[in-house]
């Protein structure tokens, strides 16, 4: 009977220290990915720039000058990435007329902060984003590109902040605490149930729950201005329903494009025409500027 009840107490604990170990040194305060580019690699102009989060934390990108600008373009980059992962995208959108910002979100890449929220405090970086470029390029209009835990965080920026003109969020979850489950189902199978008490032990170092951080519950404010969802059907990290519940939720104008046989955020990769047709006439339909490639 003690042994039994040794056992489980045992048991138990090491499941806690577990969850523990995994919400704060592996998904709270993830590891920095090193730069792969930077925009000269990709031939683009470009200027180191700072700027300070809502909430005073320094972020740190590249302010890419386009010499006849028709609006500005903010990207975005994914859960446990940095400025580097939107630069593709950020040329397309050079190349079309657009001024690009890429920044690196707090607590990744040279960002000051030690705390990553997935996508709650990081709409603050978003807005805070959108100041910097305001200020630097009066007057122009401002589209966001997201892509994983930055479409989240760009879709809860839009709702806040009438500025953004339009929004495109890549394989963005619905849900934040459906999203942490759906990682962790990926990641062991049945076993993932043991890793549920992550989400309580990341609201005890966070203070904010992850079944408020849901996009769905506010993306049909960004109307009447433009979304696009992409999303990749054969997404297992952020699986597709997250899409439809996106979409469901969202109001006219919106659209949601599926990435047929495409994994997390690698549309980009694997369907580059379609993808890059899409977003690039999207967004200079949300400027009021001509499209191409029709």
């Amino acid at each position: 009977m003690w042994l039994a009840i040794v056992v489980a107490v045992g048991f138990v604990l090491g499941v806690l220290l577990l969850a523990n170990y995994l919400a704060t040194r592996a998904t709270l305060r993830p590891p920095r990915t090193p730069f792969f580019m930077t925009p000269r690699d990709m031939g683009l102009p470009y200027q180191s720039v700072a700027f300070p989060s809502r909430d005073g934390i320094r972020l740190h990108g590249w302010w890419i000058p386009n010499p006849k600008p028709i609006g500005i373009a903010i990207l975005c980059h994914g859960y446990l990435m940095n400025r580097c992962e939107p630069l593709p995208v950020a040329k397309e959108l050079w190349h079309a007329g657009f001024h690009c910002l890429v920044f690196d979100f707090r607590a990744m890449g040279k960002s000051e902060g030690d705390l990553c929220t997935i996508g709650d405090l990081e709409r603050l970086d978003v807005l805070s984003a959108v100041d910097f470029a305001c200020r630097t390029a009066p007057d122009l209009p401002v589209v966001v590109y997201g892509a994983s835990m930055g479409g989240a965080a760009s879709l809860l920026a839009a709702a806040e902040d009438e500025r953004i003109r339009a929004v495109v969020a890549d394989s963005a979850y619905a849900r934040l605490n459906h999203a942490v489950k759906d990682w962790w189902r990926n990641a062991v199978g049945k076993a993932s149930v043991l890793l549920h008490p992550t989400l309580w032990i990341g609201r005890l170092y966070t203070r904010r729950s992850a079944a408020k951080v849901a996009p769905e519950d506010i993306i049909g404010h960004i109307a009447p201005r433009p979304v696009l969802l992409m999303h990749g059907t054969k997404d297992q990290l952020i699986p597709p329903y997250h899409a439809e519940r996106l979409f469901q939720a969202a109001r006219e104008p919106k659209q949601l494009w599926w990435a047929e046989g495409c994994e997390h955020v690698q549309a980009r990769y694997e369907r580059p025409d379609e993808f890059y047709n899409l977003l690039v006439n999207f967004m200079l339909k949300a400027v009021n500027a001509e499209t191409v490639g029709k």
